[in-house]
Protein backbone atom coordinates (compact mmCIF):
# COMPACT_ATOMS: atom_id res chain seq x y z
CA UNK A 1 0.00 0.00 0.00
CA UNK A 2 1.42 3.39 -0.94
CA UNK A 3 1.83 6.08 1.71
CA UNK A 4 -0.86 8.21 0.06
CA UNK A 5 -3.45 5.47 0.60
CA UNK A 6 -2.77 5.06 4.33
CA UNK A 7 -5.47 7.53 5.45
CA UNK A 8 -7.63 8.86 2.65
CA UNK A 9 -9.53 11.72 4.27
CA UNK A 10 -13.06 11.15 2.98
CA UNK A 11 -15.99 13.49 2.37
CA UNK A 12 -19.49 12.11 1.92
CA UNK A 13 -21.49 13.84 -0.80
CA UNK A 14 -25.26 13.48 -0.52
CA UNK A 15 -27.18 14.48 -3.66
CA UNK A 16 -30.58 15.58 -2.32
CA UNK A 17 -31.70 18.16 -4.88
CA UNK A 18 -34.30 16.12 -6.73
CA UNK A 19 -37.97 17.03 -6.79
CA UNK A 20 -39.14 13.62 -5.60
CA UNK A 21 -41.98 13.70 -8.14
CA UNK A 22 -42.58 9.95 -8.18
CA UNK A 23 -42.35 9.78 -4.38
CA UNK A 24 -44.69 12.74 -4.03
CA UNK A 25 -42.53 14.40 -1.38
CA UNK A 26 -39.02 15.56 -0.61
CA UNK A 27 -36.93 12.40 -0.19
CA UNK A 28 -34.50 14.01 2.25
CA UNK A 29 -37.39 14.63 4.65
CA UNK A 30 -38.93 11.15 4.47
CA UNK A 31 -39.74 9.71 7.88
CA UNK A 32 -37.81 6.47 8.31
CA UNK A 33 -38.41 5.00 11.73
CA UNK A 34 -38.84 8.37 13.41
CA UNK A 35 -35.78 9.88 11.76
CA UNK A 36 -35.58 11.77 8.48
CA UNK A 37 -33.74 10.16 5.59
CA UNK A 38 -31.08 12.87 5.61
CA UNK A 39 -30.56 12.57 9.37
CA UNK A 40 -30.20 8.81 8.98
CA UNK A 41 -27.51 9.26 6.31
CA UNK A 42 -25.58 11.78 8.41
CA UNK A 43 -25.68 9.40 11.40
CA UNK A 44 -24.49 6.51 9.22
CA UNK A 45 -21.57 8.55 7.90
CA UNK A 46 -20.63 9.57 11.43
CA UNK A 47 -20.75 5.92 12.57
CA UNK A 48 -18.41 5.02 9.69
CA UNK A 49 -15.91 7.68 10.73
CA UNK A 50 -16.74 10.12 7.92
CA UNK A 51 -16.86 13.45 9.70
CA UNK A 52 -17.44 15.69 6.69
CA UNK A 53 -20.83 15.48 4.93
CA UNK A 54 -21.69 17.77 2.03
CA UNK A 55 -25.41 17.86 1.19
CA UNK A 56 -26.55 19.30 -2.14
CA UNK A 57 -30.02 20.89 -2.12
CA UNK A 58 -32.14 23.00 -4.44
CA UNK A 59 -32.26 26.65 -3.42
CA UNK A 60 -36.06 26.49 -3.18
CA UNK A 61 -36.16 23.27 -1.13
CA UNK A 62 -37.66 23.07 2.34
CA UNK A 63 -35.22 23.57 5.22
CA UNK A 64 -33.53 20.46 6.55
CA UNK A 65 -34.00 19.42 10.16
CA UNK A 66 -31.23 20.15 12.62
CA UNK A 67 -28.46 17.66 11.92
CA UNK A 68 -25.87 16.48 14.42
CA UNK A 69 -22.19 16.84 13.65
CA UNK A 70 -19.94 19.83 13.09
CA UNK A 71 -18.88 18.62 9.66
CA UNK A 72 -22.27 18.86 7.97
CA UNK A 73 -22.59 21.51 5.26
CA UNK A 74 -25.33 22.29 2.76
CA UNK A 75 -24.61 23.69 -0.66
CA UNK A 76 -27.40 24.93 -2.90
CA UNK A 77 -27.96 24.49 -6.61
CA UNK A 78 -30.28 26.60 -8.71
CA UNK A 79 -33.83 25.25 -8.91
CA UNK A 80 -34.07 24.25 -12.54
CA UNK A 81 -35.11 21.05 -14.29
CA UNK A 82 -35.54 17.89 -12.26
CA UNK A 83 -32.34 18.16 -10.25
CA UNK A 84 -30.07 15.67 -12.04
CA UNK A 85 -27.48 13.93 -9.86
CA UNK A 86 -24.61 14.89 -12.17
CA UNK A 87 -25.40 18.59 -11.68
CA UNK A 88 -25.38 18.12 -7.92
CA UNK A 89 -22.08 16.27 -8.05
CA UNK A 90 -20.47 18.99 -10.16
CA UNK A 91 -21.55 21.57 -7.62
CA UNK A 92 -20.23 19.38 -4.80
CA UNK A 93 -16.87 19.06 -6.57
CA UNK A 94 -16.48 22.84 -6.49
CA UNK A 95 -17.15 22.83 -2.74
CA UNK A 96 -14.79 19.99 -1.83
CA UNK A 97 -12.30 20.87 0.93
CA UNK A 98 -8.71 20.97 -0.26
CA UNK A 99 -7.65 18.18 2.06
CA UNK A 100 -10.32 15.74 0.79
CA UNK A 101 -8.59 12.74 -0.79
CA UNK A 102 -11.66 10.61 -1.41
CA UNK A 103 -15.41 11.01 -1.74
CA UNK A 104 -18.33 8.78 -0.84
CA UNK A 105 -21.26 9.53 -3.17
CA UNK A 106 -24.25 8.64 -0.99
CA UNK A 107 -27.58 9.47 -2.71
CA UNK A 108 -30.47 10.23 -0.37
CA UNK A 109 -32.41 7.45 -2.16
CA UNK A 110 -30.27 4.87 -0.33
CA UNK A 111 -30.79 6.11 3.23
CA UNK A 112 -31.12 2.60 4.69
CA UNK A 113 -27.55 1.58 3.81
CA UNK A 114 -25.65 0.87 7.03
CA UNK A 115 -22.23 1.96 8.27
CA UNK A 116 -20.64 -1.45 7.68
CA UNK A 117 -21.08 -0.98 3.93
CA UNK A 118 -19.33 2.41 4.06
CA UNK A 119 -16.47 0.96 6.10
CA UNK A 120 -16.02 -1.89 3.62
CA UNK A 121 -15.95 0.52 0.69
CA UNK A 122 -13.35 2.74 2.34
CA UNK A 123 -11.21 -0.25 3.23
CA UNK A 124 -11.31 -1.44 -0.39
CA UNK A 125 -10.41 2.02 -1.67
CA UNK A 126 -7.19 1.85 0.37
CA UNK A 127 -5.86 -0.79 -2.02
CA UNK A 128 -3.35 0.44 -4.59
CA UNK A 129 -5.27 -1.26 -7.41
CA UNK A 130 -8.58 0.44 -6.57
CA UNK A 131 -9.74 3.94 -7.48
CA UNK A 132 -13.48 3.23 -7.31
CA UNK A 133 -15.22 0.93 -4.81
CA UNK A 134 -18.88 0.08 -5.21
CA UNK A 135 -21.23 -2.31 -3.36
CA UNK A 136 -22.54 -5.44 -5.05
CA UNK A 137 -25.84 -7.03 -3.99
CA UNK A 138 -26.65 -10.32 -5.74
CA UNK A 139 -24.16 -9.46 -8.48
CA UNK A 140 -25.78 -6.07 -9.13
CA UNK A 141 -23.94 -2.80 -8.37
CA UNK A 142 -25.46 -0.11 -6.21
CA UNK A 143 -24.74 2.92 -3.99
CA UNK A 144 -22.95 4.49 -2.19
CA UNK A 145 -19.84 4.64 -4.37
CA UNK A 146 -16.40 5.55 -3.00
CA UNK A 147 -13.68 6.98 -5.21
CA UNK A 148 -10.50 8.94 -5.07
CA UNK A 149 -10.60 12.69 -5.55
CA UNK A 150 -8.73 12.41 -8.85
CA UNK A 151 -11.37 10.11 -10.28
CA UNK A 152 -14.24 12.20 -8.91
CA UNK A 153 -12.76 15.23 -10.69
CA UNK A 154 -13.84 13.63 -13.99
CA UNK A 155 -17.42 14.61 -13.14
CA UNK A 156 -16.47 18.23 -13.74
CA UNK A 157 -16.26 17.65 -17.48
CA UNK A 158 -19.33 18.69 -19.40
CA UNK A 159 -21.94 15.98 -19.89
CA UNK A 160 -20.12 13.36 -17.80
CA UNK A 161 -22.36 11.38 -15.43
CA UNK A 162 -21.56 9.21 -12.45
CA UNK A 163 -22.21 6.14 -14.59
CA UNK A 164 -19.71 7.39 -17.16
CA UNK A 165 -17.04 7.77 -14.48
CA UNK A 166 -17.60 4.25 -13.12
CA UNK A 167 -17.69 2.61 -16.54
CA UNK A 168 -14.73 4.43 -18.08
CA UNK A 169 -12.11 1.94 -16.91
CA UNK A 170 -13.09 -1.39 -15.35
CA UNK A 171 -9.52 -1.99 -14.20
CA UNK A 172 -9.77 0.69 -11.54
CA UNK A 173 -13.10 -0.51 -10.10
CA UNK A 174 -13.43 -3.02 -7.27
CA UNK A 175 -16.72 -4.47 -6.04
CA UNK A 176 -17.61 -5.10 -2.40
CA UNK A 177 -20.18 -7.84 -1.87
CA UNK A 178 -22.88 -6.94 0.65
CA UNK A 179 -26.02 -8.57 2.05
CA UNK A 180 -27.76 -5.20 2.35
CA UNK A 181 -30.43 -4.96 -0.39
CA UNK A 182 -30.78 -1.20 0.13
CA UNK A 183 -27.64 -0.53 -1.87
CA UNK A 184 -29.82 -1.49 -4.85
CA UNK A 185 -33.26 -0.34 -3.73
CA UNK A 186 -34.03 3.30 -4.43
CA UNK A 187 -36.47 5.26 -2.32
CA UNK A 188 -38.19 6.37 -5.48
CA UNK A 189 -41.90 5.63 -5.15
CA UNK A 190 -44.44 5.38 -2.29
CA UNK A 191 -44.24 1.58 -2.37
CA UNK A 192 -40.47 1.85 -1.78
CA UNK A 193 -41.12 3.96 1.29
CA UNK A 194 -43.60 1.41 2.61
CA UNK A 195 -41.01 -1.33 2.13
CA UNK A 196 -38.35 0.72 3.90
CA UNK A 197 -40.56 1.37 6.90
CA UNK A 198 -41.49 -2.30 7.06
CA UNK A 199 -37.80 -3.26 6.95
CA UNK A 200 -37.03 -0.96 9.88
CA UNK A 201 -39.56 -2.72 12.09
CA UNK A 202 -39.07 -6.22 10.72
CA UNK A 203 -37.56 -9.28 12.33
CA UNK A 204 -34.15 -10.59 11.19
CA UNK A 205 -35.61 -13.63 9.44
CA UNK A 206 -36.14 -14.49 5.83
CA UNK A 207 -39.75 -15.05 4.76
CA UNK A 208 -39.29 -18.82 4.77
CA UNK A 209 -37.61 -18.78 8.18
CA UNK A 210 -40.48 -16.66 9.50
CA UNK A 211 -42.97 -19.26 8.29
CA UNK A 212 -41.19 -22.00 10.23
CA UNK A 213 -41.31 -19.84 13.38
CA UNK A 214 -45.11 -19.47 13.38
CA UNK A 215 -46.99 -20.20 16.59
CA UNK A 216 -50.44 -19.14 17.78
CA UNK A 217 -50.21 -16.64 20.65
CA UNK A 218 -53.03 -16.42 23.16
CA UNK A 219 -51.66 -13.84 25.58
CA UNK A 220 -50.66 -10.27 24.77
CA UNK A 221 -49.04 -7.26 26.34
CA UNK A 222 -51.09 -4.04 26.38
CA UNK A 223 -48.72 -2.26 23.98
CA UNK A 224 -50.84 -0.47 21.36
CA UNK A 225 -50.24 -0.92 17.64
CA UNK A 226 -50.14 2.47 15.84
CA UNK A 227 -52.77 3.01 13.18
CA UNK A 228 -50.15 3.60 10.43
CA UNK A 229 -48.60 0.22 11.22
CA UNK A 230 -51.94 -1.58 10.95
CA UNK A 231 -52.54 0.25 7.67
CA UNK A 232 -49.16 -0.88 6.36
CA UNK A 233 -49.75 -4.50 7.34
CA UNK A 234 -53.17 -4.62 5.67
CA UNK A 235 -51.80 -2.74 2.68
CA UNK A 236 -49.14 -5.43 2.27
CA UNK A 237 -51.61 -8.27 2.87
CA UNK A 238 -54.03 -7.11 0.18
CA UNK A 239 -51.38 -7.82 -2.44
CA UNK A 240 -52.11 -11.53 -2.05
CA UNK A 241 -53.26 -13.45 -5.08
CA UNK A 242 -56.95 -12.93 -5.83
CA UNK A 243 -59.25 -15.09 -7.95
CA UNK A 244 -60.17 -13.36 -11.23
CA UNK A 245 -59.00 -10.09 -9.62
CA UNK A 246 -62.30 -9.72 -7.74
CA UNK A 247 -60.45 -8.82 -4.50
CA UNK A 248 -63.43 -10.07 -2.52
CA UNK A 249 -62.16 -9.28 0.96
CA UNK A 250 -62.35 -6.70 3.71
CA UNK A 251 -60.74 -6.25 7.13
CA UNK A 252 -62.46 -4.69 10.14
CA UNK A 253 -59.93 -3.63 12.78
CA UNK A 254 -61.64 -3.62 16.19
CA UNK A 255 -60.02 -1.53 18.92
CA UNK A 256 -63.08 -0.47 20.91
CA UNK A 257 -63.04 -2.38 24.22
CA UNK A 258 -66.80 -2.93 24.39
CA UNK A 259 -66.94 -4.15 20.82
CA UNK A 260 -63.99 -6.48 21.42
CA UNK A 261 -65.89 -7.91 24.38
CA UNK A 262 -68.86 -8.56 22.10
CA UNK A 263 -66.59 -10.21 19.53
CA UNK A 264 -65.04 -12.39 22.22
CA UNK A 265 -68.48 -13.47 23.45
CA UNK A 266 -69.53 -14.41 19.92
CA UNK A 267 -66.26 -16.30 19.38
CA UNK A 268 -66.54 -18.73 22.27
CA UNK A 269 -65.46 -16.34 25.04
CA UNK A 270 -61.76 -16.43 24.12
CA UNK A 271 -59.92 -14.19 26.58
CA UNK A 272 -57.13 -13.19 24.23
CA UNK A 273 -59.59 -11.41 21.94
CA UNK A 274 -60.24 -8.95 24.77
CA UNK A 275 -56.58 -8.82 25.78
CA UNK A 276 -55.09 -8.13 22.34
CA UNK A 277 -54.80 -4.47 21.34
CA UNK A 278 -56.64 -5.19 18.10
CA UNK A 279 -58.98 -7.86 16.80
CA UNK A 280 -59.09 -8.15 13.02
CA UNK A 281 -62.19 -9.54 11.36
CA UNK A 282 -61.14 -11.05 8.02
CA UNK A 283 -64.17 -10.91 5.75
CA UNK A 284 -65.24 -12.45 2.47
CA UNK A 285 -66.81 -9.40 0.86
CA UNK A 286 -68.90 -9.49 -2.30
CA UNK A 287 -70.66 -6.18 -1.56
CA UNK A 288 -68.37 -4.19 -3.83
CA UNK A 289 -68.88 -6.74 -6.62
CA UNK A 290 -72.65 -6.47 -6.10
CA UNK A 291 -72.46 -2.69 -6.45
CA UNK A 292 -70.35 -3.02 -9.59
CA UNK A 293 -73.03 -5.29 -11.07
CA UNK A 294 -75.79 -2.82 -10.15
CA UNK A 295 -73.92 0.08 -11.73
CA UNK A 296 -73.71 -1.85 -14.97
CA UNK A 297 -77.30 -3.05 -15.12
CA UNK A 298 -76.92 -6.63 -13.96
CA UNK A 299 -77.39 -8.63 -10.76
CA UNK A 300 -74.76 -10.38 -8.67
CA UNK A 301 -75.01 -14.16 -8.91
CA UNK A 302 -74.90 -14.52 -5.13
CA UNK A 303 -76.34 -18.03 -5.31
CA UNK A 304 -73.18 -19.28 -7.00
CA UNK A 305 -71.25 -21.64 -4.75
CA UNK A 306 -68.18 -20.99 -6.92
CA UNK A 307 -68.40 -17.26 -6.20
CA UNK A 308 -68.79 -17.98 -2.49
CA UNK A 309 -65.65 -20.13 -2.62
CA UNK A 310 -63.73 -17.45 -4.51
CA UNK A 311 -64.59 -14.83 -1.90
CA UNK A 312 -63.73 -17.17 0.99
CA UNK A 313 -60.42 -18.20 -0.57
CA UNK A 314 -59.59 -14.55 -1.30
CA UNK A 315 -60.18 -13.68 2.36
CA UNK A 316 -58.10 -16.64 3.54
CA UNK A 317 -55.17 -15.66 1.31
CA UNK A 318 -55.28 -12.08 2.56
CA UNK A 319 -55.53 -13.32 6.16
CA UNK A 320 -52.49 -15.56 5.86
CA UNK A 321 -50.55 -12.73 4.24
CA UNK A 322 -51.61 -10.45 7.09
CA UNK A 323 -50.51 -12.94 9.73
CA UNK A 324 -47.10 -13.34 8.11
CA UNK A 325 -46.69 -9.56 7.77
CA UNK A 326 -47.58 -9.05 11.43
CA UNK A 327 -45.17 -11.76 12.57
CA UNK A 328 -42.43 -10.26 10.42
CA UNK A 329 -42.78 -7.05 12.42
CA UNK A 330 -42.49 -8.78 15.78
CA UNK A 331 -46.16 -9.35 16.63
CA UNK A 332 -47.89 -12.52 17.65
CA UNK A 333 -51.18 -13.62 16.08
CA UNK A 334 -53.91 -16.16 16.58
CA UNK A 335 -56.53 -17.13 14.00
CA UNK A 336 -60.07 -17.24 15.42
CA UNK A 337 -62.20 -19.77 13.53
CA UNK A 338 -64.94 -19.37 16.16
CA UNK A 339 -65.90 -16.17 14.35
CA UNK A 340 -68.13 -18.50 12.31
CA UNK A 341 -70.08 -19.62 15.39
CA UNK A 342 -72.53 -16.71 15.15
CA UNK A 343 -71.89 -15.15 11.72
CA UNK A 344 -75.14 -13.19 11.58
CA UNK A 345 -74.83 -11.49 14.97
CA UNK A 346 -71.12 -10.82 14.45
CA UNK A 347 -71.87 -9.23 11.07
CA UNK A 348 -74.49 -7.02 12.72
CA UNK A 349 -72.10 -5.96 15.48
CA UNK A 350 -69.47 -5.01 12.89
CA UNK A 351 -71.95 -3.28 10.58
CA UNK A 352 -71.15 -5.53 7.64
CA UNK A 353 -73.09 -4.91 4.41
CA UNK A 354 -75.03 -7.60 2.57
CA UNK A 355 -72.88 -10.21 0.81
CA UNK A 356 -70.17 -9.99 3.48
CA UNK A 357 -69.28 -12.35 6.36
CA UNK A 358 -66.37 -12.92 8.74
CA UNK A 359 -64.41 -15.95 7.56
CA UNK A 360 -62.18 -15.86 10.64
CA UNK A 361 -60.84 -13.40 13.16
CA UNK A 362 -57.27 -12.67 14.13
CA UNK A 363 -55.80 -11.30 17.33
CA UNK A 364 -52.62 -9.26 16.87
CA UNK A 365 -50.29 -7.82 19.48
CA UNK A 366 -46.96 -8.06 21.24
CA UNK A 367 -47.04 -11.60 22.66
CA UNK A 368 -46.86 -12.16 26.39
CA UNK A 369 -46.57 -15.93 26.04
CA UNK A 370 -43.98 -18.26 24.54
CA UNK A 371 -45.90 -21.37 23.47
CA UNK A 372 -44.15 -24.60 22.59
CA UNK A 373 -44.23 -25.08 18.81
CA UNK A 374 -46.62 -27.86 17.80
CA UNK A 375 -44.83 -28.87 14.64
CA UNK A 376 -46.93 -30.16 11.77
CA UNK A 377 -48.12 -33.27 9.96
CA UNK A 378 -45.17 -35.21 8.49
CA UNK A 379 -44.23 -33.82 5.09
CA UNK A 380 -44.86 -37.22 3.50
CA UNK A 381 -48.54 -36.81 4.37
CA UNK A 382 -48.71 -33.45 2.61
CA UNK A 383 -46.35 -33.54 -0.35
CA UNK A 384 -47.04 -36.03 -3.15
CA UNK A 385 -45.18 -36.40 -6.44
CA UNK A 386 -47.23 -36.59 -9.64
CA UNK A 387 -50.02 -38.64 -8.04
CA UNK A 388 -51.51 -38.79 -4.55
CA UNK A 389 -49.82 -41.60 -2.62
CA UNK A 390 -51.92 -42.98 0.27
CA UNK A 391 -49.84 -46.12 0.74
CA UNK A 392 -48.11 -44.85 3.88
CA UNK A 393 -51.07 -43.10 5.56
CA UNK A 394 -50.80 -45.34 8.62
CA UNK A 395 -47.16 -44.33 9.06
CA UNK A 396 -48.07 -40.67 8.57
CA UNK A 397 -50.73 -40.88 11.30
CA UNK A 398 -48.36 -42.70 13.62
CA UNK A 399 -45.77 -39.95 13.25
CA UNK A 400 -48.44 -37.29 13.70
CA UNK A 401 -49.50 -39.03 16.93
CA UNK A 402 -45.89 -39.15 18.13
CA UNK A 403 -45.46 -35.46 17.38
CA UNK A 404 -48.63 -34.52 19.30
CA UNK A 405 -47.60 -36.56 22.35
CA UNK A 406 -44.11 -35.07 22.32
CA UNK A 407 -45.65 -31.57 22.21
CA UNK A 408 -47.95 -32.42 25.14
CA UNK A 409 -45.08 -33.70 27.28
CA UNK A 410 -42.95 -30.66 26.58
CA UNK A 411 -45.84 -28.24 27.16
CA UNK A 412 -46.67 -29.82 30.51
CA UNK A 413 -43.04 -29.91 31.59
CA UNK A 414 -42.07 -26.39 30.49
CA UNK A 415 -45.33 -24.47 30.91
CA UNK A 416 -47.51 -26.48 33.23
CA UNK A 417 -50.02 -27.22 30.50
CA UNK A 418 -51.89 -25.39 27.77
CA UNK A 419 -54.26 -22.49 28.47
CA UNK A 420 -53.88 -23.15 32.18
CA UNK A 421 -54.74 -26.87 32.03
CA UNK A 422 -52.56 -29.99 31.80
CA UNK A 423 -52.51 -31.64 28.39
CA UNK A 424 -53.25 -35.33 28.05
CA UNK A 425 -49.97 -36.90 27.07
CA UNK A 426 -51.44 -40.21 25.88
CA UNK A 427 -53.71 -38.85 23.15
CA UNK A 428 -52.27 -38.58 19.70
CA UNK A 429 -53.32 -36.40 16.78
CA UNK A 430 -55.67 -38.98 15.25
CA UNK A 431 -57.63 -39.55 18.46
CA UNK A 432 -58.01 -35.82 19.05
CA UNK A 433 -59.22 -35.21 15.51
CA UNK A 434 -61.66 -38.12 15.66
CA UNK A 435 -63.20 -36.69 18.81
CA UNK A 436 -63.31 -33.17 17.39
CA UNK A 437 -64.85 -34.08 14.03
CA UNK A 438 -66.40 -37.51 14.42
CA UNK A 439 -69.92 -38.24 15.67
CA UNK A 440 -71.05 -35.81 18.36
CA UNK A 441 -68.58 -33.16 17.18
CA UNK A 442 -68.96 -29.95 19.18
CA UNK A 443 -67.33 -28.03 16.33
CA UNK A 444 -69.90 -29.26 13.86
CA UNK A 445 -72.73 -28.54 16.29
CA UNK A 446 -71.53 -24.96 16.75
CA UNK A 447 -71.79 -24.37 13.00
CA UNK A 448 -75.15 -26.06 12.37
CA UNK A 449 -76.79 -22.74 11.51
CA UNK A 450 -73.88 -21.49 9.42
CA UNK A 451 -75.43 -22.04 5.98
CA UNK A 452 -78.79 -20.55 7.02
CA UNK A 453 -77.12 -17.47 8.48
CA UNK A 454 -74.86 -17.06 5.45
CA UNK A 455 -77.98 -17.04 3.28
CA UNK A 456 -79.40 -14.27 5.46
CA UNK A 457 -76.16 -12.36 4.89
CA UNK A 458 -76.66 -12.48 1.13
CA UNK A 459 -74.88 -15.65 0.10
CA UNK A 460 -77.43 -17.82 -1.75
CA UNK A 461 -75.26 -20.95 -1.76
CA UNK A 462 -77.37 -23.32 -3.84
Amino acid sequence: MSQSRAGLRTVAIVPAAGLGERMGQDKALLDLGGKSAIARIVATCCAAGIGKVLIVRRNDAAPLPELSGDGVEVTLVKASGKGEMADSLRMAFLELPRDAEAVMVFPVDHALVEADTLLALRATLLRDDCDIALPLYRQQPGHPVAMTRAVFAEIDRGGVTMRDVVRRDAERVRAVTTSNPWVRCDLDRPEDLRSARAALTGQPWSTVAQMFRHRSHRSYRPDPIPDPQIERLVDAARHASTSSFIQAYAVVAVRDAELKNDCARLCGGQRHIVEAPVFLAICADLSKLAEACTQHGTELQSQSFELFLQATVDAALLGQNLALAAEAEGFGVCMIGAARNHPLELAQKLGLPAHCYVVFGMTVGVPADDPVPRGRMPLSGVLHWNRYDASDVADVLRKADDGMRAWARRTNAEQGGYNGRPVGEDKGWAERMAKAWGEGSSYAAAREVLIDELRQLGFGIE
